[in-house]
């Protein structure tokens, strides 16, 4: 105020006009700084307020990040415990996977060498098979063979028996030779009746069994032709019996023989097959 020039005045109305005038206007210019200062303090309240709210608002956000900021830091931790346990996991899924392809392989090793073993098998199956019918055919062989021995021996034991009942006979004859020799008288009367035992003899040492004539007792006498030709029959009939005896032992021999080269022969066989010796293993 000390730099405003003051004016001139002509009166002293002039100047209390002047005073008044500017002393309105700074009271004036007074109420609108107040009026400013009211609206500013006013403002600056509400803005503290706003301000506070907003600090306040701001600190539970800050104390909200801080509380997710912990949980996330935890995830992050249990996500990374997670990621070493799946990784620790895949390495041990890798391993396996190894192992199981290693596993693989051997089994299609495996399968191939069944496979082949199989062949083989099948090979020594075949192999037997034959071998069994083979077998089974020589046995069949022999089984016939055996029957023919069989009736052979049946008809060596009828032999026995005609050669017994001959035997027999040539004794009763020897035994009427003894009375012939004692009663020589008797032997022109018994000639023809000697004839007709002779045939008789004869007849039933070629068919059937020799069996005694219960008509002719112990004491009759033969002639010597007929028991000549009882002896020649006795002894046709032992010489049919050793020869008999020696096809019975031939075959026998024969059929030993057999078995024992096949028997041999499937050894060899047994020995030389790897299939057969891989199927009996």
């Amino acid at each position: 105020m000390d730099t405003i020039s003051r004016p001139h005045f002509d009166s002293k109305d002039e100047e209390i006009e002047y005073w008044k005038s500017l002393a309105e206007q700074i009271m004036q210019e007074k109420d609108n700084v107040q009026r400013d200062f009211e609206e500013f303090m006013t403002e600056s309240q509400q803005l503290e307020r706003e301000y506070e709210v907003t600090i306040d608002q701001n600190e539970k956000k800050i104390i909200e990040l801080k509380t997710s900021n912990m949980k996330t830091q935890n995830e992050i931790d249990s996500l990374k415990l997670k990621l070493d346990n799946s990784t620790k996991e895949k390495e041990d899924l890798e391993k396996e996977l190894c192992s199981l392809r290693k596993e693989k392989l051997d089994s299609y090793k495996k399968i191939r060498e069944l496979e082949q073993k199989n062949d083989d098998l099948e090979r020594a199956q075949r192999m037997i098979t034959e071998s069994i019918s083979a077998v089974e055919t020589a046995l069949n062989g022999a089984i016939e063979r055996n029957a023919i021995l069989e009736s052979e021996i049946d008809e060596k034991e009828s032999l026995k028996e005609k050669v017994q009942r001959l035997t027999d006979e040539a004794r009763d004859l020897k035994q009427e030779l003894q009375v012939r020799e004692r009663c020589p008288d008797n032997e022109r009367n018994m000639n023809g009746h000697l004839d007709s035992n002779r045939l008789k003899v004869e007849n039933e040492t070629q068919t059937t069994p020799v069996k005694r004539d219960p008509n002719v007792n112990i004491d009759t006498q033969f002639s010597p032709s007929s028991r000549i030709l009882a002896l020649n029959i006795v002894g046709d009939l032992l010489r049919k019996v050793g020869n008999l005896e020696a096809k019975l032992g031939q075959c026998r021999n024969g059929y030993r023989e057999s078995l024992e080269s096949k028997r041999i022969r499937h050894t060899a066989r047994g020995r030389t097959s790897p299939s057969v010796q891989g199927f009996t293993k």
